[in-house]
């Protein structure tokens, strides 16, 4: 992958510059981003599965569309393709530990992995946890190839919000920050 990158009169303004950058740069780059931290979950029972994701976006107002962005070779994928939609569980600050437990190679799924998030199970079928920032149930709208990634963009179809409303648990430089009031 080649990048064109523009040089400013005076050098680089102080900048690292790396004009091919590879996986591990654009990693560590993207790291500096912050980003709020998330368990998606399908199903319920027997049939729970879910994962920690930092990459969901909210995309449209009308309809009502979030996107959620999941790797292409996980068992989430096929959970979420056979269910025909998700919940997006947006942890809050007190979660960092659900956060490490669902983000493991050898997370917990079916029963274990809902008595894990200890939630409840919303209209649609899939597990919502219990202490979240908010809650959002989600019917697949669509799907579309993104690299190692699946971009899932789901119909919001119910809305929970804690209340009061809890502090999110951010995800900054490879590890958790806080915001302060």
């Amino acid at each position: 992958m080649s990048m064109h990158v523009a040089q400013l009169p005076g050098g680089t303004g102080g900048r690292t510059v790396h004009a091919e950058p590879d996986a591990a740069v654009f990693r560590r780059t993207m790291g500096l981003l912050p980003t709020g931290v998330t368990v998606i979950t399908v199903g319920s029972g027997g049939a729970t599965e879910a994962v920690t994701a930092s990459s969901v976006a909210s995309i449209s107002l009308d309809p009502l569309l979030v996107l959620v962005s999941i790797g292409a070779t996980g068992r989430l994928r096929g959970a979420i393709e056979d269910a025909g939609g998700f919940a997006v569980n947006v942890l809050a600050e007190d979660q960092a530990e659900l956060s490490a437990v669902f983000a493991a190679r050898d997370r917990p799924r079916g029963l274990p992995a809902q008595e894990r998030l200890g939630g409840w199970v919303g209209d649609s079928g899939h597990v919502l946890l219990t202490g979240a920032v908010f809650s959002l149930e989600c019917r697949t709208e669509h799907r579309y190839p993104g690299g190692d990634h699946v971009l899932f963009l789901g119909r919001v179809g119910a809305v929970h919000v804690a209340d009061p409303v809890r502090l999110p648990l951010i995800h900054h430089q490879g590890g958790y920050a806080a915001l302060e009031h």
